[in-house]
């Protein structure tokens, strides 16, 4: 097997022959070799014959993320595929306690998890479990070296193993003697003993039919769900059975997430499969609680236990769909090559429908390739459909739609040029549909109640709930939501209460609000009660109104300042202990929180501007990644000839361009927003001109497109293989597009030369404030300071995640927090790199006007080519207008002159007292 970083293992398993032989062919001594990131070990492997043998590492996991380790395997030298370069191992965790903890309401929540410390032993897989066998690794006879470099995480490495594959027999029944009498132990599905994930967990049912149950409160009654879909997810239970003998294992189970859609499972028993049929063991669609026992064409599985305690393993299992999905990424991968050369040759852009194409001659063999892909598609729809039992899952009609989309191009190859959007379209195109598919298959979610282990008669059985007993049960729960005392406020008699109002999901807030109730309330005595509000329009009204909350959390980054400057908000920088506080947060962060020179909110969350591209685009064009705007004017020439382009988040947004798009191009020109009394604006100054002319000229000029409706959607394609976006884009690729995975990647967005590189970008996502009717102003500035503090915003986003998922990723402000993210590493690098160049626009009470009238510029210079020192002169003078007229309002002029200066917050002003 030659070295080559860009084969994938699935090119190569094709000529992979496995040895078997089912035992250890070499073992390391002893090791204790403590990891850190980028540390290796190379070990000098001698064998008696060479073949494709697997790897198995002991090892614990000393660090504290939540991501698992990640290592790197070389042979001989060299990483033999792809998937060698980056290897994740596993990690176990378990909940700190199964008697779950109770809100404040009496419902279940979640406990906080723990890693364990023990030795693990792992034979090394592809990182989404798609492949049946372990990754195979080619050895020589003779001497071999075999180098490891861990990637991420910390751990102590105990041995090296190469394996030969050992074949699992198929289930035989035992003719024995079984266990005299009956047994049966029964365990609660959401008490597993550890897990190899935080973020598949225990959930809340309201079926009667789970056990335990409760009329009046959310108990944590089931497990998995929709946290347990992808693949290598596994579940652990440990058990006890009183004697020697055979036992039946059985699961209550419903899966109503996919429709029509068998999910798998591999199933362990003290860490070995027993059986072939429990490689991948069928759990059918249902929209009830059922009982599945194992077994095989209709007898029920029975396995050999010695008396005492044993551990079932249940993993997620997506490789009974390795050829498919094999070929499902494979397919996709041809096709947006396909469609690159077709943009290349067409020049990409409208395609003239007069043109006649005959694409033979530029593709010979046009019919046969076609052919072919629709031969290897109709093969595995079959084998999809075999495995699945049905052909009506959502998977498999996207997969026949894809099939009939081919069909359909094949009549008429000529017509493709005509017809790109039918092959890589976002929606209804042979690429999106199967991406559907591919995307489905991935995905096996499955809840169960309980697990069964028993013997003799004891089959386990349930007892449905009646119709009459379910709609009981809904009008007893119907009427206790009337109840008031479910909801007041805890605390003793002459606590100081909070009320914190919060622009968030329910998720977030249930979170907080348990950290609080844990950590914060116990050790102050101050309680906290959340509100979440949908409107942060009404935070104005409420203070208006005289009935404005303690505290806001979660709100957009302008509402400090409006709040500040009409009296409606505590200046936070009063606090005696504000400078040393406002360390934790990046400088740049500051500037639309103040007012006068006091500081109003402060940063909750942060966003980032990145430059997001395709490796393997660029990589086949030989782009570089851009560092400076003219160095992206170089390169989109050459997109353009291939019919692809460069995306900015000017280009994302309809006819009125935010701030956060346009600002950037000011800061990096050295730009003044405002005049230095803050009476008018400087967009009219050389820089300013500069600014303008740069942010108009890439579309009017260099051809960036005007609007893009969605940049995942175009990265995702192709057809924009770089641009700048930020944490959605990032969340968006990390889950919605695993055909994208390891080929694509993060840069600090492109900037000015001005010595350094100037790569300014505003960042910041949402803010807090506490506001100035509050009677409770010290207690309020505890609260924030230990809400925003690393310690609790490192909990916090462990939570979200661990509970949630990926999807709910927020970054927090504070930037030492930002270091216990788990992201990869090379992500936080190029994070971290950006986040030096974070600023915010500082506000004035005319900046909404400034925002709108820079907008109106690059629409009039872009769209109806006005002349840019003509749009900005028109401008300036609506801009100066009414910036007099709001001065006016707040009392910095007086019938039409300056009576006091408007102080303008500016990088260096923040720079002096937050250095101190």
């Amino acid at each position: 097997m030659s070295a080559n970083l860009a084969i994938p293992y699935s090119t190569l398993l094709p000529d992979i022959t496995p040895s078997y032989g089912g035992g250890t062919v070499w073992t390391s001594p002893p090791l204790s070799e403590n990891l850190r990131r980028n540390d290796g070990l190379e070990l000098n492997i001698p064998l008696n014959a060479g073949g494709y043998y697997a790897i198995r590492l002991g090892y614990t996991v000393t660090g504290s993320s939540i991501l698992p380790p990640e290592v790197s395997v070389e042979i001989n030298g060299a990483h033999q595929f792809l998937e060698a370069q980056r290897v994740a191992l596993v990690q176990h965790w378990k909940y700190e306690t199964l008697n779950f903890p109770l809100n404040r309401y009496g419902d279940e929540v979640l406990p906080s998890q723990t890693m364990l410390s023990t030795r693990l032993d792992y034979t090394l897989r592809d990182s989404s479990s798609l492949f049946r066998e372990p990754l195979l690794f080619s050895l020589e006879e003779g001497e071999n070296t075999v180098k490891v470099t861990l990637l991420s995480g910390e751990i102590t490495l105990h041995s090296l193993e190469v394996l030969s594959l050992e074949a699992i027999p198929a289930y035989a029944r035992p003719d024995a003697d079984r266990p005299k009498g009956d047994f049966i132990t029964i365990v609660e599905a959401e008490h597993p003993s550890y897990k190899s994930d935080t973020t598949i967990n225990a959930a809340s049912s309201r079926s009667l039919d789970v056990v335990p149950f409760d009329t009046y409160r959310s108990l944590l009654n089931t497990f998995g769900g929709a946290s347990w879909k992808n693949g290598g997810q596994a579940v652990f239970y440990e058990f006890e059975v009183p004697s020697d003998g055979y036992y039946s294992i059985a699961f209550k189970y419903i899966q109503d997430s996919k429709s029509k859609m068998r999910v798998f499972r591999k199933i362990t028993i003290d860490g070995a499969v027993p059986y072939k049929e429990l490689e991948s063991y069928p759990f059918d669609s249902s929209t009830d609680w059922k009982i599945e026992t194992l077994e095989s064409n209709g007898e029920s599985l029975e396995f050999y236990l010695s008396a005492g305690r044993h551990t079932l393993g249940i993993s997620v299992n997506v490789s009974v769909y390795e050829s498919v999905l094999m070929t499902l990424k494979t397919m996709i991968a041809h096709i947006n090559d396909f469609a690159l050369q077709i943009r290349y040759l067409t020049g990409g852009g409208k395609i003239d429908r007069n043109v006649e194409w005959e694409i033979g001659d530029y593709f010979p063999g046009i019919d046969e390739t076609l052919a072919a892909m629709r031969e290897a598609l109709e093969g595995e729809y079959s084998t999809a459909s075999r495995i699945n039992g049905n052909e009506d899952s959502q998977e498999l009609t996207s997969f026949r739609t894809a099939i009939m989309l081919l069909e359909r191009l094949m009549k008429d190859p000529d017509e493709i040029p005509k017809k790109l959007d039918l092959l890589v379209g976002s929606v209804g195109s042979i690429v999106s549909e199967l991406s559907v598919a591919l995307n489905g298959f991935q995905n096996m979610p499955l809840t169960l109640d309980r697990v069964y282990i028993y013997a003799g008669e004891s089959a386990p059985s349930f007892k449905r709930a009646s119709v009459f007993a379910s709609l009981w049960e809904g009008i007893k729960r119907f009427v206790d939501s009337f109840r008031p005392a479910r909801y007041e406020a805890g605390g003793s008699e002459g606590s100081v209460v909070l009320e914190v109002w919060i622009n968030r999901a329910r998720q977030y807030s249930d979170i907080i609000q348990q950290l609080v109730d844990d950590d914060f309330t116990p050790e102050t005595g101050i309680v906290v009660d959340l509100s979440i509000i949908k409107d942060e329009q009404k935070l104005i009204l409420a203070n208006a109104a005289g009935k404005s909350p303690d505290i806001a959390l979660g709100i957009s980054n302008w509402i400090p300042f409006e709040m500040g400057i009409r009296g409606a908000a505590l200046a936070l920088s009063d606090f005696e202990d504000f400078p040393l506080f406002a360390r934790n947060f990046m400088p740049g962060t500051f500037l639309p929180f103040m007012y006068e020179g006091k500081v109003y909110g402060l940063p909750e969350t942060q966003d980032f501007y990145l430059t997001f591209y395709r490796k393997d685009v660029l990589g086949m064009l030989n782009i570089p990644v851009p560092s400076t705007w003219e160095e992206v004017k170089l390169i989109l020439p050459e997109l353009h000839r291939n019919g692809l382009n460069y995306y900015i988040p000017i280009g994302g947004t309809a006819s009125s361009k935010a701030f956060m798009t346009t600002a950037p191009f000011f800061f990096q020109h050295h730009a003044r927003l405002y005049s230095e009394d803050g009476l008018s604006t400087a967009i009219d100054r050389k820089e300013g001109l500069e600014a303008i002319r740069e942010m108009t000229d890439l579309f009017a000029i260099y051809g960036m497109p005007l609007q893009v409706s969605s940049f995942f959607e175009h990265f995702r394609k192709a057809d924009i293989p770089i641009g700048i976006s930020n944490l959605a884009t990032y969340i968006q690729l990390m889950i919605a597009a695993p055909e994208l995975k390891g080929l694509w990647g993060l840069a600090p967005s492109p900037g000015v030369e001005q010595g350094d590189i100037e790569r300014w970008q505003t960042g910041s996502a949402q803010a807090v404030a506490i506001f100035g009717d509050t009677a409770h102003p010290q207690e309020a500035w505890q609260f924030l300071k230990w809400w925003l503090s690393q310690e609790t915003q490192s909990r916090f986003v462990f939570q979200i995640l661990s509970t949630y998922g990926l999807e709910y990723l927020i970054l927090p402000s504070n930037r030492f927090a930002f270091e216990d993210v788990p992201l990869p590493h090379e992500d936080k690098e190029a994070i971290r790199e950006q986040w030096k160049w974070l600023q915010e626009v500082p506000r004035s009470p005319a900046t909404y006007i400034l925002e709108r009238e820079i907008s109106n510029i690059w629409n009039r210079v872009v769209l109806e080519g006005r002349p840019i020192r003509v749009a900005v002169d028109e401008a300036v003078q609506r801009i100066n207008r009414e910036i007099l007229r709001k001065m006016e309002e707040f009392g910095y002029v007086v019938d039409g002159k300056k009576v006091k200066e408007y102080e303008i917050p500016d990088l260096e002003k923040i720079l002096a007292w937050w250095s101190e």
